[in-house]
């Protein structure tokens, strides 16, 4: 008995001296990692307290040119299919690449394009008031003009003020949003650009208690569900607004001009105080330009005919419109229609109703789309 438990001690002692020596081999490995695992760490604390000194001094856009290059120093100092604090090595290939917070869900992001102030939001549940100093966004500043980045109790939000207006192409990996901007002619054959005159603490004439802004809103939302109905990938859309704000007129035409649209089509209601009997439609285009083919006067000639037979309304005519602003500065052909006289007592009941809202929206649309069939 004694004899086997000798045995067997010496066997564990065996064992026991073997382990020691293999561990010995490889202490010095472990030390080295060990080492490298404390300096890389070390090094993204002081990265860290640096980035919070320069989002103190910086701008947003100098803050991700700092972040980016920051962080592709790490990566190039770090061994190969390492990742510390997200940085990959830098092997992504879109502009832009958002980091979300830890136990926050791409579901907790919301983003918005405002096409009209070429402004693009970015809300991230979670995001804390130093979300930029621990979440850096790396990429590229290009296209940008200017980066903000503002939060709350509940969310941050960056801000991202373009220098034209671009559709977005998003890709999601894991905790990472990876964005591109693209221009609208890269993706739309045909651009059409509606606008909804006046809007918020500019409501146009009001009669009777009924503002203008209200009657041109919601026939444009009714021509925006035509066009949604249409599903046309190749045709684009823009609306100067959908709600009632009140772009600036060289936001209105900008976006026009900054999407290269086809036409450019503004819907807008009369008054005339003085004579209430006055009645119909009329277009507005601009005179200055070259009235011949694809002018902004066929487009307007298209428009009224279309609306005043739909509508049944006088035919007002078409009228010299370059003393106006969104009509003067549109590089594309433009036509500003005023549907009827919200003086005029029957007009301005026929305005106000849902149906012939619809009537006149699908009016414009068909003329729209008619002048697309022509080549515009």
């Amino acid at each position: 008995m004694e004899e086997k438990i000798v045995r067997n001690t010496s066997l564990v002692m065996a064992l026991l001296v073997i382990f020691i020596c293999s561990s010995l081999c490889y202490l010095p490995s472990l030390e080295a990692k060990a080492q490298q695992y404390v300096a890389m760490h070390r090094q993204l604390r002081l990265e860290r307290q640096q980035r919070e000194q320069m989002w103190e001094t910086l701008s947003g856009l100098e803050f991700l040119d700092y972040s980016t290059r920051q962080a592709m120093t790490t990566a190039s100092d770090m061994t190969s299919g390492q990742d510390a604090d997200g940085t990959e090595g830098l092997t992504f290939t879109q502009q832009l690449r958002v980091e979300l917070p830890k136990n926050v869900s791409r579901e907790q992001v919301t983003i918005e394009n405002h096409h009209v102030s070429r402004t693009i939001g970015i809300t991230i549940k979670g995001a804390g008031a130093d979300y930029l100093v621990r979440y850096p966004m790396l990429g590229r500043s290009d296209h940008i003009e200017e980066l903000n980045y503002f939060s709350d109790a509940n969310s941050g939000t960056l801000e991202l003020v373009m220098e034209h207006v671009y559709e977005l192409t998003l890709d999601w990996e894991d905790r990472y949003l990876y964005i591109d901007f693209v221009s609208p002619r890269d993706i739309y054959d045909r651009i059409v650009v509606i606008d909804a005159g006046h809007g918020a603490n500019m409501p146009g004439a009001i009669v009777d208690g009924v503002q203008e802004k209200d009657i041109d809103l919601a026939i444009v939302k009714e021509i925006k569900a035509l066009f949604d109905a249409t599903d046309d990938p190749s045709l684009g859309v823009y609306y100067t607004r959908l709600d009632d704000s009140d772009p600036a007129f060289a936001d209105r035409s900008g976006l026009a001009n900054d999407t290269k649209a086809n036409l450019f089509v503004s819907i807008h209601n009369n008054s005339y105080v003085d004579l209430s009997s006055v009645h119909g439609t009329a277009v507005l285009y601009d005179e200055k330009k070259s009235s011949a083919g694809n002018s902004s006067k066929h487009l307007a000639e298209i428009l009224l005919n279309k609306t005043t037979v739909a509508l049944q309304s006088k035919n007002m005519g078409l009228v010299p419109g370059n003393n106006i602003y969104i009509v003067r500065t549109s590089e594309a052909p433009v036509a500003l229609i005023e549907v009827g006289f919200m003086t005029n007592p029957q007009e301005l009941e026929n305005l106000t109703n849902p149906e012939y809202q619809k009537k006149c929206a699908r009016a414009i649309y068909e003329g729209i789309m008619q002048a697309l069939e022509e080549g515009y």
